[in-house]
């Protein structure tokens, strides 16, 4: 029988398992488990392993996970999932390397295909410079890629949970609108798939407009109709608005000088209207730094699987490493 690695992509809302074989980088057995559907992540590995018939047979395991990956048990924020390192590791029967899922999301655009790119604003990319991955989803994750060796090294940190910064009249009464509901407003509680229901309910406060969609789905949707919903559509350019100054400000952190790959679940889902918006234009407009983000190039990664695909390139970063040091 063949042995298999599984790779795992974990959020808040869907898990995402796949098998690989020695030397074949090819996914098999892609799956996409609901996270409401399963009491654990070991549940949910439990039952991909059995749908597959691979149960026993796993040799090699990453998991990439929105969690605190260093300590043996931690919860999701923004899911029912308190997970235990020890019965995951169980459930699959060998010890699974574990990453932040968007450490992943950073291994996958280090070797991502052209074609699996939309640019977003044109750049002169530095060769070897910094480059800053960052995106939303259920949350928010922000990551960097610098350059070592022939390759690159993902930098991890919690840059969605940074404080929201205003940039106009409207941002700032979003953000007091917040402060109503949350003693600390970070990046997350308005720019992601979970923080879009607060924006949307911010922004018909503040033009006394009566909402009248309940998910994050319907406003984007909505928002994106030949004839839009006016408070989805305005809700979805204010989003848009305010990322491009995060992910400036993120940029600026990271000295992303080669460039800015934004990935996540919500942005291919609204790719013209990204590219139609506001979002280059708040990127771009930081006063005595604008000359130097105008040089930075900015593309969406497309791709169907990335975070499977950079847990793959995880695992196998981690094998070359130990076989180094053996």
């Amino acid at each position: 029988m063949p042995d298999y690695n599984l790779v795992a992509d974990v959020g808040a809302t869907n898990a995402r398992f796949a098998l690989t074989q020695a030397d074949v980088p090819d996914l098999l057995d892609i799956k996409i488990l609901p996270c409401a559907d399963y009491p654990s992540l070991e549940a949910a590995v439990s039952a991909y392993l059995s749908s597959t018939n691979a149960t026993g047979l796993i040799s090699k395991a990453c998991i990439a996970i929105a969690g605190t990956v260093h300590l043996p048990q931690f919860s999701l924020a923004n899911n029912h999932w308190r997970v235990n390192k020890a019965k995951v590791d169980g459930a699959l029967g060998v010890q699974a390397l574990w990453v932040n899922d968007f450490t992943a999301q950073a291994w996958a655009m280090s070797k991502i295909a052209t074609a699996d790119l939309c640019l977003v604003k044109q750049g002169q990319a530095v060769a070897k410079g910094n480059r800053l991955v960052m995106g939303p989803g259920t949350g928010i994750g922000v990551a960097g890629l610098v350059a070592h060796d022939h390759g690159w090294l993902p930098v991890m940190g919690e840059g969605g949970h940074v404080g929201f910064a205003p940039t106009n009249k409207l941002q700032v009464q979003v953000l007091e609108y917040m402060w109503g509901k949350y003693e600390h407003v970070s990046t997350e509680r308005l720019l992601s798939g979970s923080g879009m229901m607060d924006l949307y309910h911010a922004v018909a406060h503040i033009k006394s407009m009566p909402p009248s969609l309940s998910s994050p789905a319907d406003i984007l949707q909505q928002a994106q109709l030949a004839s839009p919903d006016e408070l989805a559509y305005q809700a979805l350019r204010t989003f848009c608005e305010m990322l491009g100054n995060a992910v400036a400000n993120e940029a600026l952190a990271f000295g992303a000088v080669g460039g800015v790959y934004l990935t996540g679940g919500i942005l291919p889902r609204m790719q013209q209207f990204l590219l139609s918006s506001d979002f280059i234009q708040s990127f771009t407009n930081k006063g005595r730094t604008s000359t130097y983000l105008q040089q930075i190039p900015i593309y969406l990664c497309i791709a169907e699987q990335p975070g499977l695909n950079g847990a793959v390139i995880a695992l196998d970063h981690e094998s070359r490493r130990h076989n180094v040091t053996a």
